[in-house]
């Protein structure tokens, strides 16, 4: 497993959910909505790593809900099952530094919604074909 790889697996996905625990307490409402709109199908969710402007990392979340179930390294691969609009592939692309920041960032888990705005230029949404 590469540092990138790592950095995923052990970093980014308990941080991931350290940020739904917050949201499921703070904003419980949201929270149920979104985790049943979800929930009982298999979605995933692709996430390229790039470092300056170079792939060093392609990986899909396997959902169960909100929750992530498990990651495929070297795969980059979505489907999102939306009740109104069907089958869709997103996938975000980001540099490896804008990731070691968010997990790093403390602030997400009190004010989650201005201190992720400042990471949504960072952030960039694509769509598998």
């Amino acid at each position: 497993m590469t540092e990138t790889d790592i950095l995923i697996k052990e970093k980014v996905v308990p941080f991931r959910e350290k940020i739904l625990s917050v949201v499921k307490e703070k904003h419980p409402y949201l929270y149920s909505v979104a985790d049943s709109l979800l929930a009982g199908r298999k979605n995933k969710v692709g996430l390229q790593v790039t470092q300056e402007g170079k792939v060093i990392g392609e990986y899909t979340f396997h959902l169960e809900g909100l929750r992530v179930e498990s990651v495929d390294i070297g795969q980059l691969d979505s489907g999102i099952h939306h009740p109104l609009l069907g089958l869709v592939k997103p996938y975000g692309v980001m540099e490896v530094n804008a990731i070691k920041r968010i997990v790093t960032d403390e602030e997400l888990t009190t004010e989650l919604i201005s201190a992720f705005a400042r990471y949504l230029p960072d952030i960039t949404v694509k769509f598998l074909r």
